[in-house]
């Protein structure tokens, strides 16, 4: 019994004396140009009663209960939250510089308490302004392996919260909608299929050329499908690239001496489903809810399959993205 505290003693010295060696602090920055004044841009970020309309946190809760202090839109003023998936916290406005700067802090509350410096500037450009938004901060002791991973984590939030206040802007709404299916048995589907590598921020020109190419061929050899779909072979937005395929929902064909299409099939298997309703661009949004509902659920994901999603509609046919219907599958064990 000694030596097994001993050995318990001895290794828990070792992490401790690891994590004491990890800095642990981050930085965190994405920027985006709109087609908008500099003033307009400020005025939706400094307003705490926009948040929810564009928070990339809130879309994927949207009934997570909201308090608002001091109009949202002075200096002292607070922004504080609390959900299931959203975990509960608060920001508040620090500094205001009119139509240039706004500085805050951060306070997270759950899943676990950490405090961070955010910051935003509105720069002129020639077709608009650009729009910078940042956070800085350190992870608590326990957890500071996880600041390494912090800025590609954060900066996709920050991505997409960028892509709605684009979108804010320059439309006056964002296409997105998301319902949670919860788990599921994925359908087994056959398709057509054409796999290959893209950067992660070049996903959706590399997609269209892929579909592009999958539709000509139907075409070529008379085939009828009524969805698409992509399946994510390696998806990790802490690397640069991703693995994916590209495919239309069909039976298998003879594909001769085309070496770039294959026939694949998806079986049956148990899944977190996300039915999303907008735009592609912000078809994000989802994923992050599926992931966050498997966290709060303590659903294990099952790393070893390929979450999926199938596009039930076709832009060509329906214009409007609001009208646009996607489902996702997230493999769980």
């Amino acid at each position: 019994m000694l030596y097994v505290i001993i050995a318990v003693s001895i290794l828990i010295l070792g992490v401790l004396i690891w994590l004491a060696s990890i800095d642990g602090s981050y930085h965190v920055k994405r920027s985006i140009t709109v087609k908008a004044s500099k003033d307009k841009a400020f005025n939706l970020v400094a307003d705490f009663n926009s948040w929810k309309s564009w928070s990339p946190w809130l879309c994927m809760e949207p009934e997570a209960e909201v308090n608002i202090t001091n109009n949202g839109v002075n200096v002292g003023a607070i922004n504080s939250w609390v959900g299931e998936l959203v975990g509960s916290g608060e920001i508040e406005h620090l500094g205001i510089e009119d139509n240039s700067s706004i500085d805050q802090e951060i306070r997270f509350i759950k899943p676990f308490k950490s405090k961070s410096k955010v910051y935003w500037s509105f720069t002129d450009k020639d077709d608009g302004c650009e729009v910078t938004w940042g956070m800085q901060g350190k992870m608590p002791f326990l957890f500071k392996f996880m600041a390494k991973n912090m800025e590609p984590w954060i900066g996709m939030d920050y991505d997409r919260g960028l892509k709605m206040i684009k979108d804010l802007l320059e439309i006056g709404s964002v296409a997105s909608n998301i319902k949670i299916d919860g788990k599921v048995e994925a359908p087994s589907e056959s398709f057509i299929g054409i796999r290959t590598q893209a950067p992660m921020n070049d996903l959706a020109p590399s997609m269209q050329e892929c579909f592009g190419k999958l539709k000509k061929l139907s075409q070529d050899k008379s085939i009828t499908f009524d969805k698409t779909l992509s399946v994510y072979h390696d998806f990790d937005f802490t690397k640069p690239d991703c693995d994916y395929t590209a495919g239309i929902i069909a039976e298998p064909i003879t594909l001769e001496n085309n070496t770039e299409v294959y026939n694949g099939k998806l079986e049956k298997l148990k899944a977190i489903k996300v039915t999303f309703t907008g735009d592609y661009k912000h078809i994000g949004n989802a994923w992050s809810a599926a992931y966050a509902y498997a966290r709060n659920k303590k659903i294990g994901i099952k790393k070893n399959q390929d979450p999926f999603e199938f596009y039930l509609t076709d832009p060509e046919l329906e214009p409007d993205p609001n009208k646009w219907v996607s489902e996702i599958y997230l493999p769980i064990k």
